[in-house]
Order: C-alpha cells, then sequence, then structure tokens
C-alpha cells in the first residue's frame, strides 16, 4: 500500500514537473522576460500557408496566450459577452470556456480593448483579471473557485495591468484615480495577505515584475513617474526609482543585477510632430476669419501632437482640446488660450530614455542609473534582454540593439514593417519576433549585426504579444489563434 502511495505521489509530482517545463505561464512567458527557455528549433517561415499545425477562430482581445502543459488560457469579448477560454495547444480544440459577470463594459481607447490583461497560471489556477468583472479563479478545468468583484478602475484607456505570481501568492496591482494598492492574494480562496497602498500613483497599464534582488524576492511595478520595489514577502516598499513618464505601459525586466525600465515622453522624443503654431492653425482653419477656432473649425484638423512613425494612430486633434482651451467657455479658442496646449506639452518633466538601473539593497540606498540611452525609445512595447543584448521596438518598426552592460548601440534599423506597434518584442533559437499593429510579424536575428530573416503579413491586426514554446509560435491576430512549428 505505501509503494503504491509512494508510485502515485510521485507520478503527480513527476507529472507536475513535466506540465512546468512546457509553460509560458503569464505576459511574455516565464519572469515576464519574453524569452523562450530551452533550443529547440523555432520556424522563420510562417503563415496561413506554412509550417501552420493549427488555426482558430476567437473572439477579439489583446490577453496573450497563456500556457502550462497542452493548455492555452485566453480572453475575449464578442458582442456583449466576456469570455475565459481554453484551448489544446496541441491541436486548437477549444477544451472549455466560461462568461464572465459584468454590470456593465468599462470604456476603453479605441486601440485597447476589454479583454486585454493576460491570465496567469501556477498550475493548478488559472486566474483572470477583466477591468469589467473583478479577479477570477479556475481550476485547469475550467471549474469556477472564486471571484472577487473590484470596482472598473477609472482610467483614460481601460484595464491592461496582467496578473503575476510571487511567493506563491497572486499579485494585483490596482492603479486607479482613488485608492491605487499592490495586493497578494491567497490562491486557495481569493482572500488578502498583505495589501500595500501606492500613495499618489494613479493610472498605470503596466504588469509588475518578479525578480530576485540579492536574496530578496521583489515585485517591481513601473508606475505614474516612478518605479516601485516591494517585498514579496510582506508588501513593504524597499527602493524606486523617480522621474518616470506619466503613463506607463510598459514592464520592466531584468539581467545581470540591474532591471532595464523605459519612460517615453512626447515633449523630448525626436520622432514626435509638436503642436504647430497658432498662425498656421488659423491660416488653415478660421474660415469665418475672426482670428479664433469653433469647434467646428477645429474639426477640420487631424492632429497638433502626432506620433509621426505611427501612420496617425493615437494622434490629437485640435478639437479633443477644445474644451480644455476654452478658459472663458464662449465657444471658442484664441491664440491665447492655445498656448495653453503648448505649455502643457512643454511641462512633461519625465526621462524619454531606457535605463539600466542598479537597485538599492534596501529603503535607505536609493537607486542609481549605470547607464541610459535616449534615441529611439517606444512607447508600448516592453524592452527586451536576450543574449547580453537589450532590444527595443517602436512605432515605424525602429529596432535598436544595445550592450545591455554598458549601453553601446550595436544598430538602430528599420525593419520593413512599419505602423504602430503594441506587442513586446520575443525571443527564442536565437531570432527576435516582433507583430505589428498593421499585422506584419518580422524575424530578425539575435546579435550584433542587423538582419531580417523574414516578414509575413497575416492582413489582420495584431496587439497581443506573441508565446514561444517547445518549438512552436503562438501568434493572436484580431480573429484567430495561430499555432507555427517546423514541419520539415
Amino acid at each position: 500500500m505505501k509503494r503504491s502511495l509512494f508510485s502515485l505521489f510521485f507520478f503527480l509530482f513527476v507529472a507536475l514537473v513535466s506540465a512546468q517545463q512546457s509553460s509560458w505561464p503569464q505576459f511574455r512567458g516565464s519572469g515576464g522576460q519574453g524569452v523562450a527557455d530551452g533550443n529547440a528549433a523555432l520556424p522563420v517561415d510562417f503563415g496561413p500557408e506554412k509550417n501552420l499545425l493549427w488555426a482558430v477562430d476567437l473572439p477579439y482581445g489583446l490577453s496573450s496566450p497563456c500556457i502550462w502543459g497542452d493548455k492555452i488560457f485566453l480572453t475575449g469579448v464578442s458582442g456583449s459577452e466576456l469570455e475565459i477560454f481554453c484551448v489544446n495547444r496541441h491541436t486548437g480544440e477549444k477544451l472549455w470556456s466560461r462568461q464572465a459577470w459584468y454590470e456593465f463594459i468599462e470604456r476603453v481607447h479605441r486601440a485597447n480593448s476589454p479583454a486585454t490583461p493576460t491570465p496567469v497560471t501556477d498550475g493548478r489556477h488559472v486566474f483572470v483579471y477583466l477591468g469589467s468583472s473583478g479577479l477570477m479563479c479556475y481550476d485547469m478545468d475550467g471549474n469556477e473557485l472564486w471571484s472577487r468583484i473590484v470596482r472598473i478602475p477609472p482610467n483614460l484607456y481601460g484595464t491592461a495591468t496582467s496578473l503575476v505570481m510571487a511567493e506563491g501568492h497572486l499579485i494585483f496591482c490596482n492603479d486607479t484615480q482613488r485608492g491605487s494598492a499592490l495586493e497578494a492574494i491567497n490562491p486557495e480562496n481569493g482572500e488578502t495577505v498583505w495589501r500595500t497602498v501606492r500613495k499618489d500613483l494613479q493610472y498605470n497599464w503596466t504588469t509588475p515584475m518578479v525578480w530576485e534582488n540579492g536574496d530578496v524576492q521583489e515585485i517591481v511595478v513601473n508606475g505614474q513617474a516612478r518605479m516601485v520595489a516591494y517585498n514579496a514577502k510582506d508588501g513593504k516598499e524597499r527602493w524606486s526609482l523617480p522621474g518616470l513618464t506619466d503613463e506607463p505601459i510598459v514592464t520592466p525586466i531584468s539581467a545581470n543585477g540591474l532591471v532595464y525600465i523605459t519612460s517615453y515622453n512626447m515633449k523630448t522624443n525626436s520622432e514626435v510632430i509638436r503642436p504647430p503654431v497658432w498662425e498656421d492653425l488659423v491660416k488653415t482653419l478660421d474660415t469665418d476669419g475672426d482670428g479664433m477656432l469653433t469647434f467646428t473649425e477645429s474639426k477640420a484638423n487631424r492632429s497638433i501632437l502626432s506620433r509621426a512613425d505611427a501612420d496617425g494612430e493615437g494622434d490629437h486633434p485640435l478639437w479633443g482640446f477644445h474644451r480644455f482651451l476654452d478658459e472663458d467657455k464662449d465657444g471658442k479658442i484664441t491664440g491665447r488660450e492655445y498656448q495653453k496646449i503648448v505649455k502643457w506639452v512643454d511641462s512633461f518633466p519625465q526621462a524619454n530614455a531606457l535605463m539600466a538601473v542598479r537597485p538599492g539593497a534596501d529603503s535607505t540606498q536609493p537607486a542609481e542609473i549605470v547607464w541610459k540611452y535616449e534615441k529611439g525609445i517606444p512607447e508600448c512595447p516592453s524592452p527586451l534582454f536576450y543574449k547580453g543584448r537589450i532590444y527595443l521596438l517602436k512605432n515605424g518598426g525602429m529596432l535598436t540593439c544595445l550592450d545591455a552592460n554598458t549601453g553601446e548601440m550595436k544598430y538602430q534599423e528599420r525593419m520593413g514593417a512599419g505602423g504602430p506597434y503594441y506587442a513586446s518584442p520575443v525571443a527564442g533559437d536565437d531570432k527576435i519576433y516582433t507583430a505589428s499593429t498593421r499585422g506584419k510579424v518580422a524575424v530578425i536575428q539575435a546579435g550584433d549585426r542587423f538582419k531580417v530573416l523574414a516578414v509575413h503579413d497575416f492582413d489582420d491586426r495584431i496587439g497581443a504579444t506573441p508565446a514561444l514554446l517547445d518549438g512552436m509560435i503562438y501568434l493572436r491576430t484580431g480573429k484567430r489563434l495561430y499555432a507555427f512549428g517546423n514541419k520539415e
């Protein structure tokens, strides 16, 4: 009997370890680093007609594949339904789906979706966060174990931050206009283990990073204007770095005892087209010749603040600022009132740079910027560390490669796949994979020299970050989930 029990426990242990070795358990995989473990060969040439293992139609969403063993977990929105679903990663067969409760679906930016946060799994539970619904926990077969209603966070663009695991707990960062906090949650019952108020921090669309700082496991959260590290055991703040962007999107990464973070500033970014001078606006928009601009006249303007390398996506037209600028509420903007937008842009204090940060050992030792690089800084894609180099991917399809130790630029080149980029780069098998919003996936040779191996056009919008596992690429587009692998 004892031998039978031992054999059973040994079998379960081996099964768990085996599944753990085949996992991409959260946003950007293990540790959120975006790097595939192992030496499995990943395909260079792939698409609907080549090296396709399977494809399945999906509801729209921006969550990335969360994988454990033979299961892929995703979320999506179809009409008025919010859905959590699981597919077999070897066949694409839908194994189960569940509808999420909500009172009403949150409003999001047109580039976002109500199903953007990526699920996380520990191999026993699947944890899901949806801004419209709150937190949900399922077992691997889709049975709900617990749920927590979370008030829809008031922010500018809708929910985007994903869940992570640390010290055996579920980690939930809930930064809002009122009452921001970082919380550790018992995965078994959904109860709070510790909760740390994030004072003076509001909007956030970034996912926390978990790493080992010496002998302490830390949760590093990129937040509004500063990055903060917390002890994963008790939530106490250990160190912080001020001076960062007020609209945090990217997730930090770590390597060689350093934390790497990017901060994007439209004021000092050389690729951004700044607000035009008032006289030029009046000359083109003032149809009644009174030297002022009505709301109707302002609507003829396409943008006064433009991400030129994003094909106009995310531009800021004048009419969107009309109420903000019209101080006397007479329905017209004057030259004096227009200067308010110029002063607002010029007031952005945050850095526009990639920074390599040596953290303090505790709250008494400040973090130190070892080096920084200030060109080609992405707004949405997180940086990638791979084999001693840092890769930055920005709008327009510009890829920058830097030495991770020194910040020395190895190259900065266009990949031939332009437009805006929201998905973060991932790497494996000496290759870098990038996906543009316009649906082009580029494969770049890793190393100090720039070499494009292939560019594939999927003719569909891509906002979700790909997953790499066991020689396979899992790519989510606006309509489908694809699995690719070398067939030859």
